[in-house]
């Protein structure tokens, strides 16, 4: 096991990099106001800049619960508008309450991201990585009202005592990724191969228990059989014209993405479009290079690779670039591939915060980021 001061500095990292991320974050957003809004009062506009896109339906959820009828936000998974809503006790505004609830859960999902690093190599990829995450160029999505943040805190836990061989822990911490996002459904193979690698990858009925974290997804459509009568609102929202999506296979929607790109007339659209070919390719790169290593654990590989098939197996990309952030355990492969080019993990990240400013700023316009 690592050394105790070793986690414990992992909590000043990692409350650093999301002061930092935080102060880029604010900065861009006055830039915005300023140079695009101007006259917007600073706190009014930084709150109502907040909130674009899904961030409107988690809201909406928190503030309203669900609609009594099936509808898209039916696609919503309650765990971080119900955050949300218990927070919003306390501070009586929904906005503050959901970037509370982030700054809160970020900070969470770095020291966990950290101690996984710190177990798998040493303490220099770990501050790496943990800064390598909150620097991220979609980070923006880690601070607004989304649930990226809550999700990667609760997934982090379960993939570091996964590995660290407690797997009742992994179980309640994959659970509570399910709460969050349906992307928490690819954790289970990946605990799964855990429990069968400590017992010589000899079956054991006690493999099975990795499903109790599917536990969240099943009293969610229990609530919505009794809710709306129906209990696979969660799947058939998906189906509505706001989402049309059913499962095709990723190349599929490459091709689809790939001709919207090359037939748009408008320099915005193909800028959104190309953004989704770039991380959909990106987590595609990443993943195969982890299964490359025979460095990375099975289990991290396996689950980046399910997570990102779940998102790439649509009948186009769309929300690529939120989506990659699922994939965090690939800077696993990112720190290895820098680990002899030393001078290279700074450059890398003020190139990522560099890039993170910038999906701030289309963020804080109000246009598409992911």
């Amino acid at each position: 096991m690592t050394a105790r001061p070793a986690t414990s500095s992992l909590w000043g990292t990692a409350l650093a990099a999301v002061a930092v991320s935080r102060l880029l974050w604010l900065g861009v957003f006055i830039a915005v106001l300023t140079i695009d809004f101007p006259g917007t009062p600073l706190l009014t506009g930084i709150h109502n800049h907040l909130v674009s896109w899904d961030a409107i339906s988690f809201l909406s959820i928190a503030t309203h619960g669900y609609p009594a009828h099936l509808d898209y936000r039916d696609a919503f998974l309650p765990g971080f508008p119900l955050l949300v809503r218990a927070v919003t006790l306390v501070t009586q505004d929904g906005v503050i309450a959901s970037w509370l609830v982030n700054a809160v859960a970020e900070t969470i999902a770095l020291w966990y991201l950290g101690r996984l690093m710190l177990g798998e190599r040493d303490k220099p990829a770990a501050t790496f990585s943990v800064w390598l995450l909150a620097l991220a160029p979609t980070a923006l999505f880690l601070i607004a009202p989304f649930s990226e943040s809550t999700f990667i805190a609760s997934a982090a836990a379960s993939l570091y005592y996964a590995r660290a061989g407690q797997s009742r822990k992994a179980i309640v911490a994959a659970a509570l990724a399910c709460a969050f996002r349906l992307t928490g459904l690819a954790l289970i193979p990946a605990l799964a191969v855990e429990e069968l690698r400590r017992t010589g990858w000899r079956p054991r009925p006690d493999v099975l228990l990795v499903l109790l974290a599917t536990l969240p997804l099943v009293l969610y459509g229990v609530y919505m059989q009794i809710h709306i009568g129906d209990a696979l609102a969660l799947l058939h929202a998906d189906h509505l014209p706001s989402f049309g999506l059913q499962p095709t296979p990723p190349w599929t929607g490459f091709a689809a993405t790939w001709h919207t790109l090359i037939t748009a007339f408008d320099g915005e659209t193909r800028s959104i479009f190309a953004r989704e070919i770039a991380y959909g390719l990106l987590g595609l790169v990443l993943c195969a290079g982890m299964w490359m290593s025979s460095r990375i654990p099975r289990s991290l590989a396996l689950y980046c690779t399910i997570a990102w098939l779940m998102t790439a197996s649509l009948p186009f990309w769309r929300s690529q670039p939120r989506y990659s952030l699922a994939l965090f355990p690939a800077v696993l492969l990112v720190s290895d591939l820098t680990q002899r080019f030393p001078r290279a993990r700074p450059a890398m990240l003020g190139a990522s915060a560099v890039l993170m400013c910038a999906g701030t700023w289309i963020f804080a316009q109000g246009r598409w980021l992911g």
